[in-house]
C-alpha cells in the first residue's frame, strides 16, 4: 500500500487517515497486521503517527517451539520530501528531530514498508514462549548451568566481620 502526497496536499486538512490491514507473510500467514495511522503535511515534512498492532510467529530461545506473539505500539515517524543533506554541509549535532527519511523528492510513501520495519524493530530481543518455560531437555544438558572462575575462588571462603 502506498501513500500519494499529493492527495494529502489536495486535502484541505492537509492530513489522512490510513486504515493498514494486510497479511505480511513473514509475521503471520493467517492473521493481517493492522494499523491505524494519520500522514500529516507540515511544510515539506509527512508526520506519520498511529498505533500497530500484530501477530508474529516466533520461535522460543529456550525450548526452541514455535508460538505466536501479539505485538501492539504507537509509532511516529517524520519524511522530508526534499533531501536535507545540502542544507547541512558542515557537521552538527544530531538532536531528536534531526532523524527523519529523506524521499529525495518521490511523490509517494510505501505505508507496507513502514508497518514492516516498525513491527521488525519491536519484536523482543530475547524470545520466550511463556514466563515458566523451562526449555527443552536435550538443549538444558549442552548448557552450563553454573559459570565460575577459578581466579575467584578465594573469594569464596572471605569472611567479613563488622565493628560495632
Amino acid at each position: 500500500m502506498k501513500i500519494n502526497i499529493s492527495d494529502i496536499e489536495n486535502n484541505e486538512k492537509n492530513f489522512s487517515d490510513i486504515n493498514f490491514s494486510e497479511i505480511i507473510e513473514e509475521f503471520n500467514k493467517e492473521t493481517p497486521v493492522k494499523a491505524k495511522l494519520r500522514a500529516e503535511l507540515i511544510g515539506d515534512i509527512i508526520k506519520i503517527t498511529g498505533e500497530i498492532s500484530a501477530y508474529v510467529n516466533l520461535v522460543c530461545d529456550k525450548c526452541l517451539k514455535e508460538f505466536t506473539k501479539e505485538i501492539n505500539f504507537s509509532v511516529e515517524e517524520t519524511y522530508n520530501r526534499y533531501s536535507l543533506e545540502e542544507s547541512y554541509s558542515q557537521e552538527f549535532e544530531l538532536k531528536s528531530n534531526n532523524f527523519s527519511v529523506d524521499l529525495n523528492g518521490e511523490n509517494e510513501i510505501d505505508i507496507t514498508d513502514f508497518v514492516y520495519q516498525s513491527v521488525i524493530l519491536h519484536i523482543p530481543n530475547k524470545l520466550v514462549c511463556d514466563i515458566n518455560c523451562k526449555g527443552d531437555e536435550i538443549i538444558n544438558k549442552y548448557i552450563k548451568k553454573e559459570i565460575s572462575d577459578p581466579r575467584l575462588e578465594i573469594f569464596k571462603n572471605i569472611k567479613i566481620e563488622k565493628d560495632n
